[in-house]
């Protein structure tokens, strides 16, 4: 009782004050406690489910993936691309058809009665050629005619090398904008209908925003960086035949590969910037026999000339059948007599410049060789193969156990005769790869075969994503 009129006096005494603050209801929200277990429950079931979905999904993406490359690789046909093409031809031209070519002018008898054709077809000796070459006699006349006739074959060739503008540009301290361009050559060496491409050296191109390409009919078009190949320090640049003249795109003005294998005393000229500019030249001749470079998995090698050139000297070496014989290396300081141009032969770049134009990476074991010769062969009984010199560190061959002195006979089911053979071979395979290698190896006074198995790797080939 007293308790409810203490309650009484409280609500009475609320009232006198015009506040009637307290609530009729009172509700209390109790918090639900967490269920650990169903809660690790879920979060297991759901980190079960990305897990499976993820699976899913990888296992769907590896199906799909050839047939999605091949649809691919079927829409840039359709727009018109086609197989890498560039121009390989032709042996060196021997000192008998120099003369016999000679021998088919007339005026070199004096007589229009002479049947030189007939004479032209005669096989000749040393013996012979020297006495006609001894007959001939040049006057001033005659060796400003030889250089006319230089300058007007120089300007053939000259065709297929473009002039490459490298563009880069900077803001200075009050915010000035300003260009700086350098200058390289560049050279025609391939197409497949949707672009063309040109090698030329990396060093003058280093860090430009943007590229530049004239051609020597004066035409400016924008060429992009396709691949680096880390060995030799040169590019391929690749440009929209779309985007060329329609003269241009009628006439591709492809240069013509030869060969490396030219004797010592073949004349040559070089083109492009052998003196350091653009546009510059240099007449003459092989000075030394060539030697291999030593580039893993490659059988690239130097021609030495007598020509002298720039420090930064580049461009390209011509026969005089209209073939690059090979391309000026940058550095002049790797030759013998410094100033002296040397190149690397055209020869062992041909499979290079195919697979850095088609975006083919080359093949990477790791394996630095040389040729066996006659007289390794008969005198200490080496056998013929590809002679290994050493072999790079962590390389494929290293980790297979392949090592200096062993000569690979055998890749695959191919058999390897030279070192050439095993640069050739070596190409018609593909990272990733198994790479089983047959050697044959000195063991207590005979050679005895010996089988490696490596896992062939992506050489120094890099490719732009453009």
């Amino acid at each position: 009782m007293e308790n409810n009129k203490n309650k009484d006096e409280k609500i009475i005494d609320s009232e006198k004050n015009g506040a009637f603050n307290r609530s009729i209801i009172s509700e209390q929200i109790k918090k639900r406690p967490i269920n650990k277990y169903r809660l690790l429950r879920r979060t297991l079931m759901t980190s079960l489910l990305a897990i499976v979905f993820g699976i899913i999904a990888s296992v769907t993406i590896w199906i799909l993936e050839p047939v999605l490359s091949k649809w691919i690789s079927r829409s840039d046909q359709g727009q018109g691309r086609d197989a890498v093409h560039f121009i390989d031809t032709g042996d060196d031209i021997t000192p008998q058809e120099v003369l016999q070519d000679y021998m088919e002018q007339e005026a070199f008898f004096g007589k229009e009665g002479d049947d030189s054709a007939a004479v032209a077809s005669l096989p000749l000796t040393n013996e012979q050629i020297q006495v006609l070459f001894s007959q001939l006699t040049l006057d001033v006349t005659d060796y400003r005619q030889m250089y006319q006739s230089m300058a007007a074959y120089v300007r053939e060739m000259n065709k297929s090398i473009v002039t490459i503008t490298a563009i880069t540009s900077d803001t200075d301290w009050i915010g000035t904008t300003q260009q700086h361009s350098k200058q390289a050559s560049g050279l025609i060496v391939a197409e497949d209908r949707v672009d063309l491409y040109i090698i030329a050296d990396k060093a003058p191109l280093e860090g430009a925003q943007s590229l530049a390409i004239q051609f020597s009919t004066g035409y400016v078009a924008e060429g992009k960086i396709k691949a680096t190949d880390e060995a030799t320090g040169l590019v391929m640049i690749s440009v929209r035949i779309s985007d060329l003249s329609s003269d241009l795109q009628t006439n591709i003005p492809l240069a013509t590969l030869g060969s490396t294998y030219a004797a010592v005393g073949t004349p040559v000229c070089a083109l492009g910037s052998p003196m350091g500019s653009v546009g510059s030249i240099g007449y003459g001749m092989i000075s030394a026999s060539r030697s291999t470079l030593e580039y893993p998995d490659t059988a690239d090698t130097m021609i030495q000339t007598n020509i002298a050139g720039a420090e930064n000297a580049g461009g390209f070496l011509f026969n005089y059948n209209g073939q690059v014989i090979g391309i000026i290396a940058p550095d002049q300081k790797k030759s013998d007599i410094d100033g002296l141009i040397w190149a690397y032969g055209i020869s062992e770049l041909k499979n290079r410049i195919g697979n850095m134009a088609s975006g083919k990476p080359g093949i990477y074991l790791g394996v630095i060789g040389t040729y066996v010769t006659n007289e390794a062969n008969s005198q200490l009984g080496v056998p013929y193969g590809a002679y290994v010199l050493r072999t790079e560190m962590d390389s494929p061959a290293m980790l297979a156990g392949i090592r200096t002195g062993d000569v690979i006979v055998r890749l695959g089911d191919t058999p390897i005769t030279s070192y050439t053979d095993y640069v050739n071979v070596l190409q018609t395979y593909e990272a990733g790869d198994k790479v089983t290698a047959a050697v044959m190896r000195r063991s207590q006074q005979q050679y005895v075969e010996l089988e490696y198995v490596m896992t062939a790797r992506s050489s120094g080939i890099i490719f732009e994503d453009n």
